[in-house]
């Protein structure tokens, strides 16, 4: 476990890189911010996590990629859910008090070759993630990260529309007016900020990935995750990427200044 500190020292966080590279704990002004957990606990259910080298639900695990199909690991039955690192450990490439980059490949639950890099930076007012793609052979990519955060006192999570799931759970392209909570669904084009307010620490999420998925059924958490592309999308509508090239896309949390 690694902390990383703000320079004013008001924002303390938490990364297992055996632990999937993943956040496992964000302490703003002595308030905790995201759901613990550790070794015994089920991976994707803490924290915040990176999702590479797709997010989300793939049907029925399977991805159909230049003419062949492919058997994932069934971690979410039916489906295939969230990618392959977020229990992978990740190997640590760089370190400062508030900053650190890790790396690793894909595992034997992905038929491609590959790297992904992230990079984790707190600032006095800011939590910023990044991640970086590198493929080593033409394959499909998508990425996105999924945090877990304590159920807030009040939120703004307003969007154009949702993306209709079909009878199995799977985002389809069809567009249709959000309805009221709770959702586990996937969101487009936010209507102004993305914020909540946990333990009176006032939060802004900003990400240049294209898509949210909301999921705030539990009573003790809601998860606003920010993706590169829909669920299913590596099989539905894939983003390419050449053997050689690199797909980077970051998410940022940050904190209201006190005026």
């Amino acid at each position: 476990m690694i902390t990383l500190t703000s320079p004013n020292h008001q924002i303390i966080a938490k990364v297992f890189p055996e632990f999937g590279s993943r956040l496992g704990s964000l302490v703003i002004n002595e308030q905790h911010i995201l759901l613990t957990g550790g070794n015994d606990d089920d991976p994707l259910s803490w924290g915040c996590y990176p999702m590479v080298p797709f997010a989300g639900r793939l049907r029925h695990g399977k991805l159909h990629f230049n003419n062949a199909t492919h058997q994932l690991r069934l971690n979410h039955q039916p489906h295939s859910i969230h990618g392959t690192v977020f229990d992978r450990t990740w190997d640590i490439h760089q370190q400062t008090s508030s900053s650190i980059t890790l790396e690793t490949d894909f595992g034997i639950h992905w038929p491609f070759q590959g790297t992904v890099i992230h990079h984790i930076e707190v600032t006095d007012h800011q939590i910023h993630f990044e991640l970086t793609v590198t493929a080593h052979e033409t394959m499909p990519v998508q990425v996105g990260w999924h945090p877990w955060f304590i159920k807030p006192q009040s939120s703004s999570l307003r969007f154009k529309s949702m993306l209709q799931r079909d009878p199995h759970g799977i985002t389809t392209t069809q567009e249709v007016e959000p309805p009221q909570s709770p959702v586990d669904d996937c969101f487009i084009n936010p209507q102004g900020d993305v914020t909540l307010t946990i333990n009176e620490q006032h939060l802004t999420l900003t990400s240049n990935c294209s898509h949210w998925v909301i999921f705030d059924k539990p009573e003790n958490a809601t998860c606003v995750e920010p993706q590169s592309g829909p669920p299913n999308v590596s099989n539905d509508s894939p983003f390419v990427l050449i053997a050689g090239e690199t797909f980077r896309r970051w998410f940022d949390i940050e904190v209201l200044r006190e005026t």
